[in-house]
């Protein structure tokens, strides 16, 4: 009787993976394992350019809001109060306060091109190209009028109290509105920030700076707000003075200094609107590589436009926002 071998069959079932079967096998590990790899990549590419064209955006939205509410009260006075204790026939008018001899402050706009307005000395730098321009926000406030300070009554961009200027000593002590005035430009700004293997690498970008003069002395000093800003233009629209409050033509600051007076008012009093221009930028290496032979381009606030670099994959974009000067209505009634 021929019984059959256990250990023959065992062995049998036993047969491993041949050399061929074992390379194909590793082929195909290795192929799935490359598509996740480029799959994961791809995605995470995607997901920084989408969280850098939001932060983009982010900063472009809040700098424009900033600036754009300063304009809408640039040239407020209370209605209800006397420009000056000894007259009390002209109630709600503009006044300088300030100092009768430095024009930034004879109404609620002033401007400045190619340089950063010199609250020290109440004056603008000689133009420079590369610069960014500034801009000279002034209006008058009543705390009393808001007790809950939600209007921000009282305070400079940078929620010092205006109370601190000296010049508001015989404002506030005569019961008259407060002196406030924001100053914004750009301002260079430099960190580092850990990189891999325990590197460090360093961002040089610019950011919106403001100065107040919620301060016992003016200094010169602007405080960063929003980083992440490469350039910052105005143009000021200019209404005739006589048949409508409506911008009849955009200038820059330049040129509002050197209109003549019109009804009595000067360019700058005559400012109704006012055109603002950013260009934000990305702090990182968010932008994917440019195709062959094809070099991408963004434009500036001045109309240029400009190429990125071969090895920039930085990314650039531009905005552009219009406000009405709302307390430059001067009509007559």
């Amino acid at each position: 009787m021929n019984a059959s071998n256990p250990m023959r069959k065992f062995k049998s079932d036993q047969q491993g993976l041949t050399l061929v079967e074992l390379m194909v096998s590793l082929v195909i590990s290795l192929a799935i394992g490359l598509a996740a790899a480029t799959a994961y990549l791809t995605s995470r590419s995607t997901s920084n350019a989408v969280s850098s064209i939001s932060q983009i955006n982010e900063t472009a939205k809040l700098t424009l809001d900033m600036i754009g509410r300063e304009i809408q009260m640039a040239g407020f006075y209370p209605a209800i109060v006397p420009n000056s204790a000894g007259n009390a026939t002209y109630m709600g008018e503009y006044i300088n306060t300030k100092n009768t001899a430095l024009a930034a402050y004879n109404q609620g706009v002033f401007g400045c091109d190619q340089g950063r307005f010199n609250a020290t000395t109440g004056t603008c730098p000689a133009a420079t190209a590369g610069q960014a321009d500034s801009i000279v926000l002034n209006h008058f406030s009543v705390v009393e009028l808001d007790s809950t300070n939600t209007l921000s009554s009282g305070f400079d961009c940078l929620q010092q109290d205006v109370a601190n200027d000296p010049t508001n000593t015989i404002l506030i002590a005569s019961g008259r509105p407060r002196f406030a005035s924001s100053r914004f430009g750009l301002v260079d700004t430099n960190y580092s920030v850990q990189g891999p293997n325990n590197t460090t690498r360093l961002i040089a970008t610019r950011s919106l700076g403001c100065n107040g003069n919620g301060v016992a002395v003016e200094t010169n000093n602007y405080q960063p707000i929003f980083e992440g800003l490469a350039d910052l233009s105005f143009r000021y629209g200019v209404n005739d003075g006589i048949n409508n409050q409506s911008p009849t033509r955009y200038f820059t600051a330049t040129q509002v200094s050197a209109l003549p007076a019109a009804a009595g008012k000067t360019g700058w009093q005559r400012v109704s609107a006012v055109h603002i221009c950013i260009v934000a930028r990305t702090l990182d290496n968010a932008r994917t590589e440019d195709a062959a032979n094809v070099n991408k381009t963004y434009e500036d606030c001045r109309g240029n436009v400009v190429a990125y670099a071969a090895n920039d994959r930085t990314t650039f974009k531009r905005f552009d926002r219009i406000v009405a000067v709302r307390n430059n209505l001067n009509g007559v009634y």
